[in-house]
C-alpha cells in the first residue's frame, strides 16, 4: 500500500496515525507540509527512519520551502514521474490529512 501525508507532524496527527497502519512492503510519500518531517534534527525524524518501509519526499514540495539542503541524504526524493511510478506500483493508497 501507498501512504501519503500531506500535512506537518507538528500540526496535525497524520503521520502518527499513518504509522501505526504501516505494514511490511509499504510505502510513504512524504509531500506538501510533510516534507518538514525530513530535515534531520526533528523528533519525527527519528520515528520515520527507522520504521522499516521505503520513504519518499516530493522534490517540488521541498523546494517550495526552501529545504533542500536541510533535507536527510538517506531518503529518496522524487519528482513528479516518480510520484506517477509509485501510484502505478500500488494498487492500494491511503492519503493521511
Amino acid at each position: 500500500m501507498l501512504h501519503t501525508v500531506t500535512r506537518s507532524p507538528f500540526q496535525s496527527h497524520s503521520l502518527a496515525q499513518c504509522l501505526q497502519f504501516i505494514c511490511p512492503g509499504d510505502e510513504i510519500l512524504l509531500l506538501e507540509d510533510a516534507v518538514i518531517v525530513a530535515m534531520s534534527e526533528n523528533i519525527y525524524f527519528d520515528l520515520i527512519k527507522n520504521i522499516g518501509v521505503k520513504i519518499y519526499l516530493l522534490e517540488a514540495d521541498i523546494i517550495a520551502r526552501g529545504l533542500q539542503e536541510k533535507c536527510d541524504k538517506d531518503l529518496d526524493v522524487i519528482d513528479y514521474k516518480g510520484f506517477v511510478l509509485l501510484t502505478e506500483r500500488h494498487d492500494k493508497h491511503m492519503k493521511w490529512a
